[in-house]
């Protein structure tokens, strides 16, 4: 359509007229009779217009329905494009009232009066194509409009007044259903697909808003949503697309409300929520009403991680087998009324009754119609009768001469097609065949013989497809029907008469093809050719083949011929065509341009005969080419919707997408199609059916309309005769099909939007056959055929393959048993072979591998046996898989995240309990991820930060430059300067440096201005250190106040840092805690082996000695493995399958049983051998001799061992070892050696047994003792673990606290933010300004003063000239601008000047005379008046045009000026209206934070608290519950009380540097006056200096400039003769130079060597020097040992003594020239400079600052001298010096050596600094680094930069400037009572009532300083007193007697007060007062006051 009016646009007035049709039938052809649709499955679309009338739209008409009369009414629409919705004001004050909203290019809201159906009000502009929604809030006043596509606006209106409230864009898809609140009129919400969305309508500083939440589904599914309802506490209530409903909360959803057992509210999404009396009532789609008890849902809590409410209805109602869509409630104020109205979407309208306090009435069906889409119809060909089929395969009957339905049928499939059989083959005319999605075609049989009672009979089931068919047709004869399917065939059927008078349908066969048939038309002569239309764009023709015998048929249907077929696919040519379009309408368009310039060629040369025009030019086309859009074609091909025949035998088509909006002609053979038909006004829109009535050829359109045309007979292809008639819908109201009664006079269309219209036709008719007035019904022979209803019923083809598959399958199995009878015998035969060599002798037997006759059979009976196991093992594989499963999740949740599998270590030898560690889950990668995202959020926090306003921007501290040298005359003075002579060079340098002193010395004054601080206001940092103490100072604020403030740090994310923190502590401490446990179980284990080896031991030891004198080992506990060692039972020791073998079961030997416990068995022994904890090792084998001894020693015989007692009788029984008898046998019991030996070897073995039990005893012991221990560490560890886990919990809930309230924060702070930034930059901009505003004042400043020189430049030259008055004139005419002209003006510019200027006072210019003439003849100033000079007279006109020039500046720059303020006023009024903006929206964020606070203070926190870590503040012994208890830090305490120490101390020191500063302040107000004195003095000798030498008064600048100017003017008239002399010069040069460098080459090589010579002479000699002054310094040190060497410092005397002699003969010569006049330019003492060399820099030479020796008081040795200052300054400069050290190189030593090291470089700098005069220098540095390197070591002092050290040693040398002054008390007090007298004087002046008493005046104001100066203790002392009486007794004006000390205590007092003075009392004031009064009186007789006579001197002086 948009290309179609595009292209039209483009046409001129020949081609619209060529495009005009005539329509030359009546617009009345076709009129609408009746409809009998309603578009049910459109949401709310039921309306109850009063009590008897309900109003639905269906298509474009509006119908009502009357419930007591079953009538149907209906009204066009105005604009025919459809309805988007309609609805009812439900307000009892406008019940009168439906609104319905029109659809098209103006869609209108139209508000209806019901029964006049007058138009009330109609809403405009709301919605760009159409409407879907819209609805009334509760008062009735507002209406809601939703717009659909494209536009999504909803509209707020007051609709009687069809006023627009707001409007805003909903959302990117279709709106379904617009709520108003009921409780809160600003609240709405709206949904749709995908979406819901709530809006608020809110007061904005600009007006009334409407601003809107989108809600966010979070972890449920996206839903389309139906229905909605706003509860009290703006929570919402909606349903979703599984039936449950949604509880949204603040944009969220807050939980899911399903029934019990997670069973869905209800089964299809809902329709309708409402509430009453807190109950809430949902209608489902799937037909029930329930009724849910609200308070359940409000009152649950669900887990975070499921949150499901699962409640049972308190009521529910099945209403039928529905799909509830809407509901309407009859009696709307009738709250005992419980009935409604209910729209059904299968197609209907219910009576329904949802009554809860009472038995309900039954539901009944009030209305009927097809549901949802209609597919298909057909008219009767016999009676008037007609039939549709709906989408869900419902068929319904109606009979259009009494308007009614007499007949529904609900078949088991979805429909297609639908075909009403003719009387050619259907003798009753009452047959049908249907087409169902099932691919089952069924003949139906309508009984109409009972007019009120019909009947429709299946006759037959035909299920020759397994796809869906997609249309169904019979040729013209009705012998042939075809269906087609989406498998991509069709099926053909043979009709023919059977018997009972009914039609017999007879299969014949399918045809294959490449595509899916989606159209058939059949040919007009040849009754079996039809074409086939596919739904990818092919055309097959197809000639049917009808002799089909069953043995073709006998094994398949398939009776495919591609012979029989022919073939044209289609191509899309619609955009060549479109382009073709393009460029004729272009051509045209040319053509036209090109004549009408043709035609004014023709024109201009009659009005020119003899005019020449080049024909080419003037006929050439100025405009481009266009450039055209490539040609597209569809990658997926359309499917063609209809086709046909043509009178030329060619086929027309018509396309669906992108090919839609013609008709194209094709012809077999040919690439694309041969011509295409533009369909007018219907360009993009498909043609879905078509009907030919005789002349006429109408088309249903894809928009629900009517296209009837006019065939020119001439022309088949002609259709521009045609009328449009909208009636269905236009956006889903797609026409599939038009039919005609069976007289020809009524037309049936029907649409997908479910409509249904009869339409009366006017046209010619064209009748099919007579009216039967009296139907045939069924036969009742006819059986009762059941339906296919089963999916897996066998399609036609199916039962023939499944039939020759069942012939197959009997042969095979006659052939097995064929084969199985022939083994049967082999087997009996088999058998008694093996019973004869059974009964053979064993030896004769034969083998059963002898019986193997082929290897063959074993492998085959082994790959049998294997593919059993496998069978098994497949079968299995399930159990397998889910045991592997169950184990992995067991694994998962049990041990993975575990550190280690948690143990117990059991004591040896107590019976204790043992040691068990803690079950520990390991951190994880997602901990680290945590902290990971931690540092991302904490940058994201420092972006979000506030900051303080922006103060105004400093200005660039830059010096200015020089002015310009204009002596230079714009020369570049690099050029001339090396022309200068020296003295000229002099001049010019000196000239350069006083211009940048000046510039320096005014930069510097103005940095010292800027940087004088306000006397009226205190320090910036004074007054943050002043803030700061008074919020933090001893003022704790607690978190449970309403006054605290939580800072911007407490965050969500500090408080994830505490949480990460907290979980590694703990991890940590358990972990370790584990470790520990582990490490002790390492050691059992080692210790159990030790403990095993020597068990092992003592056996064999026991083995050898007596029964009696065995002792084993204390008793130890055992090892148990279950216990300490789990993981071990951890490990698999199975693997998958039995173990089973083939080869084990192949030969029958054993069974499987046999074969698997054996494997069992074997795995046993293999996991026991396995299992074993320690390496078993075997027993040491002893030693042969131990075992020889043993046997040959007899030990044997020995009962037990000998006590020692009866040993050592034995012994001493026994002979010597020297006698013969000790060796030889004396009794049985062998020889005395023997006897002895064997009692030492059985001691032996006893020492060792008593050793290895003592061992094993003490190792047993250690081990227990460690364990009691870590049992005790066990439970202080529990007892943290368990503190920190409740303390995690705290943390974690506190967490939620901040996580929920994040998102509301991080609003509130980019508010803040954002109006922080805003009002940011409006301060960055005022401050901009400012800054221009100081610039614009300071060129007004400077050009002020160009104006002023410029008039005193004119009075110095014309003053006491006799013309001076009437030049004067001249130069003060007054410039004024021009005034704006009315008329033309005056072309003159030469009189803009004379003409805008006038006189500054016309009174004193009229007066002006000359100053020599005597009449009062005034002079004219357009003339020089004779006597003057020419040139003095221009010069005075060029003068006040550079005054002109300069005012019209200052002029322009004041306009500048009030522009500047006037913006800064309005953006000071911003600024206001911003901040205030920014405190709001900070205040907002604070009172946020503080409520959150209070929400976290609701925390409860764990504590353990010692008993001595309590303090009870309550008397008694009822103590309080600790849970309410202040937990405070005592280290805040104790830093209070230390803070109190501390402030005093700062007091005294703050008095004190009071008083250095209040001396230092008198000082340097005497060095003040003074240096005015000076500068006065100075000033009077200049001048006098310059009247003597010059006679007048000069300035330096102006005389050395023009010297230079001269010089310079003089110097450039010769320098082109300059320029050849020194060319010439040059060149003499050049050659002289290359003479130079071959000499300079010969020089060279004879120096080189010479040099080599030298080299090695100079070696030798610096050998002998080195020998020589060794010799000599030895020899002086033997002739003079102790002589002390003054040489040096005679050096440095006379050194001294030559500079100053230099510099008084400097000065001499200085005064000398300037008394002699002799050189006047020249400053100090000058000398001759050479003008290319380097400036020299002279430095200031200090009497000590040699460059080899360090000054004295820079010694190291200097600290060890007595210091001289007192403590307190040795106090600052040791703080400075250890700051200063602790920043340098605190980072590398201890505090301990920084603090020693600064306490030892204090002293040495104190020292040097105390006695230190003149500048720092580099050479003082080297000393001063060289001395403190003794100090400190090097390796620390590199970290020292030179500045650094130059700062240091300057801080400590300015802390001595105070000091050094020698500040005495009495000099203080005298200042002090100076000062006073100076405030009296100035109160005087001011004219002060209140000073009467002058000298209590004085005395006050002294005791005022005092008492902030003086310590008390001095302040009160002896000596105080007599300085004060002292000072008061020299002043005449003090009388003693005026006094009063209460007065002076008081004001003392309350200035001590006011100055936080708090050692003030009143005792020392008053001991110290009455002292002075007291002494004063003593000393002095009484005088009169005096004040007229010193006071006045004083003021005088002052002013």
């Amino acid at each position: 359509m948009a290309d179609s009016q595009g292209d039209t646009e483009l046409l001129g007035e020949e081609e619209e007229a060529e495009l005009m049709f005539h329509e030359s039938f009546i617009e009345d052809i076709i009129t609408i009779e009746h409809s009998f649709g309603y578009d049910c499955k459109r949401l709310f679309n039921l309306v109850l217009v009063n009590e008897d009338t309900l109003a639905f739209a269906t298509g474009n008409f509006l119908k009502f329905f009357s419930i007591s009369r079953q009538e149907i009414s209906f009204q066009e629409t105005n604009y025919g494009c459809g309805i988007g919705f309609i609805t009812k004001n439900e307000h009892p004050d406008f019940q009168g009232l439906f609104t319905v909203a029109e659809n098209g290019p103006q869609p209108t809201v139209f508000i209806y009066e019901y029964p006049s159906l007058d138009v009330r009000v109609k809403l405009l502009n709301a919605a760009k194509a159409c409407f879907t929604a819209g609805s009334y809030n509760k008062t009735g006043e507002l209406f809601a409009s939703q717009a659909g596509y494209p536009d999504f606006i909803i509209t707020i209106w007051r609709w009687e007044k069809a006023e627009v409230v707001l409007r805003a864009k909903s959302f990117q898809s279709d709106i379904l259903f617009v709520h108003f609140s009921e409780h809160n009129p600003i609240l709405l919400c709206s949904s749709g697909l995908s979406h819901i969305k709530f809006w608020k309508m809110a007061n904005t500083f600009t007006g009334l808003k409407l601003k809107g939440d989108l809600g966010r589904f979070g972890k449920t599914d996206f839903s389309d949503i139906c229905a909605m309802y706003m509860l009290a506490d703006e929570n919402v209530i909606s349903g979703c697309d599984w039936g449950n409903m949604l509880l949204w909360q603040a944009g969220l959803i807050k939980f899911e409300i399903c029934r019990k057992g997670r069973k869905p509210c209800h089964t299809k999404p809902i329709t309708r929520i409402t509430m009453k009396n807190g109950e809430v009532t949902t209608v489902g789609m799937d037909g029930y009403v329930r009724v849910w008890y609200w308070e359940t849902v409000d009152l649950a809590d669900p887990p975070e991680d499921d949150l499901f409410v699962e409640i049972d209805p308190i009521y529910e109602f099945k209403i039928a087998d529905v799909e509830l869509r809407c509901m309407q409630k009859i009696h709307l104020y009738d709250e005992m009324d419980f009935t409604h109205y209910a729209q059904d979407g299968n197609g209907g309208i219910w009576f329904c009754d949802i009554n809860t306090y009472d038995v309900p009435q039954k539901p009944r069906k009030l209305y009927s119609c097809i549901g949802g889409k209609v597919i298909s119809s057909q008219m009767s060909p016999v009676s008037p009768h007609f039939l549709c089929m709906s989408e869900g395969g419902k068929i319904l009957v109606y009979n259009y001469e009494v308007e009614s339905l007499i007949l529904e049928k609900q078949f088991p499939a979805k429909g297609v097609d639908l075909l009403w059989l003719d009387t050619q083959i259907s003798v009753n005319g009452t047959e049908l065949v249907a087409g169902f999605k099932d691919g089952i075609l069924r003949q139906l049989f309508l009984d109409l013989s009972d007019p009120i009672r019909p009947t429709m009979t299946r006759v037959r089931a035909f299920k020759a497809h397994t796809s869906p068919i997609s249309r169904i047709t019979v040729n013209r004869t009705s012998t042939l029907l075809l269906t087609g399917s989406v498998d991509m065939s069709i099926f053909i059927y043979q009709l023919s008469h059977g018997e009972n008078l009914l039609v017999d349908i007879h299969p014949l066969g399918f045809v294959q093809f490449k595509a899916v048939p989606n159209c058939f038309y059949w040919h007009e002569t040849e009754p079996t050719v039809v074409l086939v239309g596919c739904k990818t764009g092919e055309v097959y023709e197809y000639n049917v083949r009808t002799q089909v015998t069953e043995e073709e048929t006998y094994l398949s249907y398939n009776i495919t011929e591609p012979s029989r077929q022919r073939y044209v696919k289609f191509t899309s040519v619609k955009s060549r065509i479109r382009r073709d379009i393009r460029r004729e309408q272009i051509k045209k368009r040319k053509e036209r341009k090109r004549e009408r310039k043709m035609n004014e060629i023709e024109k201009l040369k009659k009005a020119n005969p003899g005019l020449q025009i080049d024909m080419d030019s003037a006929l050439a086309d100025s405009e481009p080419d266009e450039e055209e859009e490539p040609l597209f074609t569809p990658p997926v091909p359309n499917p063609i919707i209809w086709l046909r025949y043509t009178t030329r035998n060619t086929i027309w088509v018509s396309m669906a997408g992108y090919d839609a909006g013609y008709i194209y002609e094709l012809e077999f053979q040919a690439p694309e199609p041969t011509y295409s038909t533009i369909i007018t006004d219907a360009d993009d829109i498909e043609i879905h059916s078509y009907c030919i009535i005789d002349q006429y050829l109408i088309f249903g359109l894809v928009n629900g309309r009517l296209r009837i045309n006019r065939i020119n007979p001439d022309n088949f292809k002609d259709l521009s005769e045609y009328r449009i008639y909208p009636m269905h819908d236009s956006l889903k109201g797609i026409i599939p099909s038009i039919q005609t009664s069976y007289n020809g006079e009524h037309i049936l269309s029907v649409g997908y939007d479910g409509n249904i219209f009869l339409y009366k036709w006017h046209g010619p008719k064209i009748v099919k056959n007579a009216r039967r007035d009296i139907l045939m019904s069924l036969p009742s022979s006819v059986p009762k055929v059941p339906d296919i209803i089963d999916k897996d019923e066998p399609s036609l083809e199916q039962e023939k393959i499944n039939a020759e598959l069942r012939r197959q399958q009997e042969a095979a199995e006659a052939h097995d048993r064929d084969v199985l009878a022939k083994i049967g015998v082999l087997q009996n035969d088999y058998f008694k072979i093996i019973k004869i060599n059974e009964e053979l002798p064993p030896g004769l037997r034969a083998k059963d591998t002898d019986l193997l006759l082929d290897p063959r059979i074993q492998q085959q009976i082994r790959d049998e046996l294997q593919a059993e196991l496998d069978d098994v093992r497949e079968d299995l594989a399930y159990d397998l898989e889910f045991a592997q499963v169950g184990h992995k999740k067991l694994y998962n949740h049990f041990l993975k995240k575990l550190v280690e599998v948690p143990f117990t270590v059991n004591p040896l030898g107590t019976k204790v309990p043992g040691v068990a560690t803690f079950r520990l889950q390991d951190l994880g990668e997602e901990f680290e991820q945590i902290k990971r995202d931690i540092q991302l959020r904490l940058q994201q926090e420092l972006d979000m930060g506030l900051q303080e306003l922006v103060v105004d921007e400093p200005s660039d501290e830059f010096i200015g430059q020089p002015p310009p040298e204009a002596f230079f005359f714009g020369r570049d003075p690099r050029s001339i300067e090396p022309r200068f002579s020296r003295k000229m060079m002099r001049l010019l340098v000196r000239y350069r440096k006083r211009q940048l002193y000046e510039v320096r010395r005014i930069f510097d004054w103005d940095k010292l201005e800027r940087q004088k601080p306000d006397p009226n206001r205190n320090h910036p940092d004074d007054d943050a250190k002043i803030e700061e103490a008074k919020l933090n100072l001893g003022d704790y604020k607690l978190k449970i106040g309403e006054d605290y403030e939580p800072k911007s740090s407490e965050t969500l994310t500090q408080k994830y840092i505490e949480i990460v923190k907290c979980r590694e502590h703990y991890f940590n401490l358990v972990k370790s805690f584990n470790l520990s446990v582990a490490n002790l179980r390492s050691r059992k284990e080692e210790l159990m082996q030790f403990i095993n080896a020597k068990r092992n031991r003592l056996e064999v030891i026991n083995s050898y000695l007596p029964e009696a004198d065995r002792l084993p080992l204390i008793p130890i506990q055992e090892i148990d493995m279950d216990l300490e060692f789990p993981e071990l039972n951890l490990v698999e020791h199975h693997t998958p399958g039995c173990g089973v073998d083939i080869d084990d079961i192949l030969t029958l030997e054993q069974s499987v049983d046999d074969v698997s416990v054996l494997a069992a068995k074997t795995h046993k022994f293999k996991r026991e051998s396995s299992l074993s904890l320690f390496n078993i090792r075997g027993l040491d084998v002893p030693e042969l001799h131990e075992y020889s001894a043993y046997v040959m020693l007899q030990i044997s015989k020995l009962e037990r061992c000998l006590s020692n007692d009866d040993l050592i009788d034995l012994l001493t029984s026994m002979p010597a070892v020297s006698e013969p008898a000790y060796f030889e046998v004396s009794s049985d019991d062998g020889t005395p050696i023997m006897i002895e030996m064997r009692h030492r070897w059985v001691r032996n073995l006893m020492r060792e047994q008593a050793a290895i039990r003592a061992e094993v005893e003490e190792e047993v012991q250690q081990f227990d003792r460690a364990l009691t221990k870590l049992q005790v560490t066990r439970f202080h560890v529990k007892l943290d673990a368990e503190f920190m886990t409740s303390y995690l919990i705290s943390l974690n809930q506190e967490l939620y606290i901040l996580r929920d309230s994040e998102e509301i924060e991080l609003q509130l702070m980019l508010n803040a933010k954002t109006a922080m930034s805003t009002r940011n930059d409006l301060q960055v901009v005022i401050n901009a300004t400012n800054r221009q505003l100081d610039d614009l004042r300071r060129n007004i400043d400077k050009l002020g003063e160009q104006i002023v020189a410029v008039q005193l430049l004119f009075m110095s030259t014309v003053k006491g000239h006799k013309f001076f008055d009437f030049l004067r004139r001249i130069f003060k005419k007054k410039w004024r601008p021009p005034k704006v002209a009315k008329g033309d003006g005056d072309d003159d510019d030469s009189s803009s000047s004379s003409s805008s200027s006038s006189s500054e006072d016309e009174e004193v210019d009229n007066k002006s005379l000359d100053s020599l003439d005597m009449t009062t003849i005034r002079l004219d100033e357009t003339t020089c008046p004779t006597g003057l000079d020419r040139s003095l007279y221009d010069l005075a006109f060029s003068m006040r045009s550079d005054r002109h020039e300069l005012e019209r500046n200052v002029r322009e720059l004041q306009r500048d000026v009030e522009n500047k303020r006037k913006e800064i006023a309005e953006m000071q009024i911003k600024m206001k209206f911003h901040e205030e903006v920014y405190q709001r929206e900070k205040n907002a964020l604070l009172e946020f934070r503080r409520n959150r606070q209070q929400e976290v203070n609701k925390v409860k926190i764990s504590v353990i608290v010692r008993m001595d870590q309590l303090q009870h503040f309550y008397e008694g012994e009822d103590y309080r519950d600790l849970s309410k208890a202040v937990l405070f830090d005592a280290d805040m305490l104790v830093d209070l009380r230390r803070r109190a120490d501390q402030l005093s101390e700062e007091t005294k020191a703050t008095k004190r540097w009071h008083r250095i500063n209040f001396i230092h302040l008198r000082r340097m107000n005497t060095d003040i006056k003074f240096m005015r004195f000076e500068i006065t003095r100075l000033e009077e000798e200049i001048r006098q200096a310059m009247m003597k030498k010059f006679g007048l008064i000069v300035n330096l600048d102006e005389l050395e400039e023009e010297v230079l100017r001269r010089y310079i003017f003089e110097l450039e008239t010769n320098a082109e003769d300059e320029l050849k002399a020194l060319e010439k010069e040059f060149q003499e040069k050049q050659k002289e130079l290359a003479r130079c460098e071959e000499a300079l080459i010969m020089e060279t090589q004879n120096n080189t060597e010479k040099l080599n010579i030298l080299t090695v002479l100079r070696e030798e000699k610096n050998i002998l020097c080195t020998l020589l002054d060794i010799q000599d310094r030895n020899f002086a040190k033997w002739i003079n040992p102790n002589v002390l060497n003054l040489s040096y410092d005679i050096e440095k005397l006379r050194g001294i003594e030559n500079s100053l002699l230099q510099q008084i003969e400097c000065l001499e010569r200085e005064i000398c020239a300037l008394r002699l006049k002799s050189k006047p330019l020249q400053i100090n003492n000058e000398f001759e400079l050479d003008p290319n060399a380097p400036p020299e820099v002279t430095t200031e030479v200090l009497p000590n600052d040699d460059a080899l020796v360090c000054p004295a008081i820079l010694n190291v040795d200097a600290y060890l001298l007595p210091p001289i200052p007192d403590e307190f300054i040795m106090d600052r400069v040791h703080t400075i010096v250890q700051k200063s050290f602790n920043r340098f190189f605190g980072r590398n030593t201890t505090p301990e050596n920084v603090r020693k090291f600064a306490q030892r470089s204090s002293l040495y700098l104190c020292q040097a600094a105390y006695s230190f005069q003149g500048r720092y220098t580099d050479r003082i540095a080297e000393c001063i680094t060289e001395h403190l390197q003794t100090i400190v070591p090097k390796k620390y002092f590199i970290h020292i930069s030179a500045d650094e050290l130059r700062k240091l040693f300057n801080e400590v040398v300015s802390v001595f400037d105070y000091e050094r002054s020698d500040v005495n008390t009495e000099e203080l007090i005298s200042g002090i009572f100076d000062h006073a007298k100076d405030s009296l004087c100035a109160h005087m002046q001011m004219g002060d009532a209140d000073v009467v008493n002058r000298t209590h005046f004085i005395v006050a104001h002294m005791f005022k300083e005092l008492i902030e100066v003086l310590p008390v203790e001095e302040f009160q002392a002896d000596e105080t007193v007599r300085m004060i009486v002292d000072v008061l007794e020299r002043e005449p004006i003090v009388d003693p007697r005026a006094i009063d000390v209460d007065k002076l205590i008081e004001s003392s007092l309350r200035h001590a007060q006011d100055n936080l003075l708090d050692g003030i009392t009143a005792l020392p004031v008053r001991k110290l007062g009455s002292s002075v009064q007291r002494d004063l009186i003593k000393r002095r007789q009484y005088k009169q006051s005096g004040c007229q006579q010193q006071m006045s001197v004083r003021i005088a002086s002052k002013k």
